[in-house]
């Protein structure tokens, strides 16, 4: 059974590495200060454990008199820079920030648009652009707020979801580990927002189920959390980006991969991961094949088919993501 979430290797991380943690930010004070001057009118922390986002019972309601809203409009593809007041390098000041942002989630005043509010330290980012796709299945960026010391992506969000890492432990945890059915339809929809980063020019390099938003009321899977995203480049890479249980075998062999074959394989441990209740921890992704599935007897042969071409042993013997949708598993209605 999944008890914890698996945290991320950066290219600056050594081979130990430390879970994300987000922790309450915000004292009464600093509530008070936000209701003056902010532009949003609610706000929620966003505990990395409770990943309902809409939980009355933490919702700091703030009616704000002063402070204009943002802008959540994109002018030739290009994220839209606002300006804030200092209060957000206020509230940063105060927060232990975790490695990867600090996530919060807020209302925007105009519309009572939920967003979701990622605090970025600008001395972790090496280069701003925006480089994630717009797609269905990728989360959307709504604005990009700079302060002095942060980038603060405001951003879409669900108001009823839960990542796909909760989604899988808490069927496990009632012996209903997610059908072949079930877990084709995220599946699909991760491949294809995958296939979409690709052709945009973006590996997203991280991907697993903690970073894989569903929203509860429509069943749809969101791509998340760009934080270790690559352009696409015809050399390998020689450092690797992401969760460690999902590295690419041939980069433990050799320590260089290529990024879009190198996709093709977490996908590969990513459906091996939504069919199993074990975590995948295995030296080889093929060692994979040996996991038998709770309560489904056995992967279907045509699953069992799709997981073997997309962990290869050999890289350029793997299908490209389009490829990997034409396969036969996806046609399947039996299982």
């Amino acid at each position: 059974m999944r008890i914890e979430k698996r945290g991320c290797l950066s290219e600056e991380s050594s081979s130990t590495f430390q879970r994300n943690k987000l922790r309450l930010i915000w004292s009464e004070s600093d509530i008070d200060y936000l209701r003056k001057i902010s532009s949003y009118d609610s706000f929620l922390p966003l505990d990395y454990k409770k990943p309902d986002w809409v939980n009355a019972e933490m919702r700091f309601t703030l009616s704000a008199d002063s402070g204009s809203s943002w802008d959540s409009s994109f002018e030739d593809d290009q994220v839209k820079l606002s300006k804030v007041p200092d209060y957000i390098k206020k509230l940063a000041s105060q927060t232990e920030l975790a490695a990867f942002g600090q996530v919060i989630a807020a209302t925007r005043k105009t519309d009572n648009l939920p967003v979701a509010l990622k605090f970025v330290q600008k001395s972790s980012v090496k280069e701003f652009k925006k480089r994630q796709a717009r797609h269905r299945h990728v989360i959307d960026i709504y604005d990009v707020i700079i302060t002095d010391e942060h980038y603060v992506y405001v951003m879409e969000r669900p108001e009823v979801c839960k990542d796909l890492f909760d989604v899988i432990h808490d069927r496990d945890s009632l012996d209903r580990p997610l059908t072949e059915r079930e877990a084709r339809r995220y599946f699909a929809q991760i491949l294809q927002a995958n296939i979409s980063c690709e052709e945009t020019g973006v590996l997203h390099r991280d991907i697993k189920p903690e970073n894989i938003l569903v929203d509860m009321r429509t069943d749809e899977a969101k791509l998340i959390d760009f934080g270790l995203a690559s352009e696409v480049q015809h050399e390998p890479f020689t450092t690797f980006r992401g969760t460690p249980n999902y590295m690419p075998p041939e980069f433990r062999k050799s320590r260089k991969y290529d990024g879009c074959q190198g996709t093709v394989c977490l996908m590969g441990i990513l459906l091996v991961d939504m069919l199993s209740p074990v975590v995948p921890a295995f030296e080889h992704p093929r060692h994979a094949l040996s996991m038998t599935p709770k309560c489904h007897g056995i992967f279907s042969p045509e699953a069992k088919n799709l997981i073997y071409s997309l962990l290869n042993a050999t890289p350029s013997n793997r299908p490209t993501l389009q490829q990997t949708l034409q396969h036969p598993w996806f046609a399947m209605t039996s299982y």
